[in-house]
């Protein structure tokens, strides 16, 4: 049976560009079953939902401050999560925040059998991405998916000047405002030595299976935020170290990738241990010499 989905929105504290994202990225895991933008009604960041609410289907749930400067959008959305965790058959909670207080809501949520999936920007807390079974970085999703588009964009652009003979105009990109990160992103040697402990040489391991215990030991973890649209592309770019075979899967319809670890990899180093070996060789040849 498909796994039904609640997707909380914290609309005082998320951007509304992110709506569609947050949908896709849901709906792999199942039926969205409710999808709600908690926020109060005086909220800049509030306003800017109310025209993508109709088209993404997403119920507004907005609320008034009774204190000035104080909004209660988080209270209701932690009320609604309780009420729906015994009364709602969810069995995934997408909690939409970058806010550190729902890190409690989301331990109490996996402490009744439930899976939640966090998203949040760059600058969420460790404490929340951690607290949740997965953890969505949605200012890089976002930034993946725009690069996307506008490389499409390019392509079709360039084609239709050809046939014209005229050459595409060439717009300047707008200056990106720097997020202030606090959900630390491993270096991606680092993920490739998770992935290679999780691995022998002579067994052959389904690819979806590795990105799931991935996910379980760093629950920020991405193929995305380094730049990569699928996790089958990191492993392909790591060649060196991976070997993949594809196989139908049992409907004879979809493939299925696994992977295993070459023959004699070694482990990516890091700069400093680099560094290392560098200086030891030079010292080694100095004492030769």
């Amino acid at each position: 049976m498909e796994q039904q989905i609640a997707i909380l929105i914290d609309g005082d504290n998320i951007s509304s560009k992110y709506a569609e994202y947050i949908k896709q990225e849901a709906l792999q895991y199942g039926n969205i079953k409710f999808c709600r933008m908690y926020g109060s009604v005086t909220s800049p960041s509030v306003k800017g939902w109310y025209k993508v609410l109709p088209a993404q289907g997403i119920t507004p749930v907005l609320q008034i401050n009774y204190a000035n400067g104080k909004s209660i959008a988080d209270q209701a959305l932690t009320i609604d999560a309780m009420d729906l965790l015994y009364t709602g058959n969810i069995d995934i909670f997408c909690i939409v925040s970058s806010d550190s207080d729902f890190t409690k809501l989301a331990y109490r949520l996996k402490e009744a059998g439930k899976r939640v999936i966090g998203m949040g920007e760059q600058k969420t807390k460790e404490a929340l991405a951690k607290a949740c079974n997965e953890f969505k970085i949605l200012d890089l999703i976002y930034k993946t998916g725009v690069e996307g588009s506008e490389e499409e964009e390019k392509i079709l652009e360039a084609a239709a000047a050809q046939e014209t003979q005229e050459l595409p105009e060439i717009q300047e990109e707008e200056p990106v405002e720097p997020v202030q990160a606090e959900l630390s992103i491993p270096k991606e040697e680092d993920i490739v030595n998770d992935i290679l402990g999780m691995l022998e040489e002579d067994e052959w391991v389904n690819l979806a299976n590795v990105g799931f215990q991935l996910s379980q030991k760093r629950p920020g973890f991405d193929s995305r935020n380094y730049g990569y649209k699928s996790m089958s592309m990191l492993i392909k770019k790591h060649e060196n170290v991976f070997e993949t075979n594809k196989e139908k899967a049992p409907d004879n319809i979809h493939n299925v990738l696994f992977v295993r670890k070459r023959a004699h990899a070694a482990r990516p180093k890091k700069k400093n241990q680099r560094t290392n070996t560098q200086n030891k060789g030079r010292q080694q040849r100095q004492k030769r010499s």
